[in-house]
């Protein structure tokens, strides 16, 4: 049996309140760039909850890695096809304080699972190959500063000014969708815009190019933070 990891959490803005808990979405359903689908009907978080250690980076070992703090156990739940829960940093150690500040305003957005499979979908899955895995356990949690995949992003804008629904509209839409969250887009770079100079043009955005992929979308809202 392998531990392996993987960066496909994030922090959940929509529930970001000043002196609320931080709450994330730890891991979601669907094939993931390491070609594993996660299916939460199977998620068992027994062990996890008995120990539920927050690292940074995946490092636990040696007395320099020690945990930034815990995810509290009554809030690790399954909802629909997602598995959330809240973060409690260590207000005692300065690093965690740190890294606490910096997932609250927006600079450090993503967490990553550890977890064993134990029954694929197809005796012919595995680590390597791939496939859906039916039954799961949820080993660890590390916030990371680089994700590994393209669904590590906020659900809502740092600002503010970014509603959760065009966030969510990433995740499983069409291109005709795709084309509409591009002028949403759009339409709010107007707004955060700053106004142009009095006697220079105006430059009008060139509307959505058809057939916009998924990916293109992803990396547009990447490229802007939101």
């Amino acid at each position: 049996m392998t531990t392996i990891h993987r960066a496909l959490g994030y922090v959940d803005r929509t529930a970001l309140r000043e002196g609320a808990p931080l709450r994330v979405v730890m891991a979601s359903e669907g094939r993931q760039a390491d070609g594993i689908d996660l299916r939460m009907s199977g998620a068992q978080l027994e062990r996890y909850r008995g120990n539920p250690v927050l690292g940074y980076g995946h490092s636990y070992w040696g007395r320099g890695n020690l945990p930034i703090g815990r995810t509290n156990p009554d809030t690790i739940t399954v909802d629909g096809t997602t598995l959330g829960g809240e973060l409690e940093f260590d207000a005692g150690d300065e690093f965690a304080r740190e890294v606490e500040r910096k997932m609250r305003g927006g600079f450090l957005s993503a967490v990553s699972i550890g977890f064993d499979v134990t029954e694929w979908e197809n005796e012919a899955d595995s680590y390597w190959r791939g496939g859906v895995a039916t039954k799961w356990e949820l080993t660890e949690l590390s916030v990371v500063p680089v994700p590994m995949d393209a669904k590590a992003l906020v659900t809502a804008g740092r600002s503010g000014l970014v509603d959760p629904e065009l966030i969510a509209a990433v995740r499983g839409a069409s291109s005709a969708e795709f084309d509409q969250l591009l002028t949403r887009l759009r339409a709010l770079g107007d707004v955060l815009a700053p106004p142009a100079p009095a006697g220079e043009p105006i430059i009008t955005p060139a509307p959505p190019a058809p057939g916009v992929s998924p990916d293109a979308a992803r990396g547009l809202l990447a490229a802007f933070d939101l």
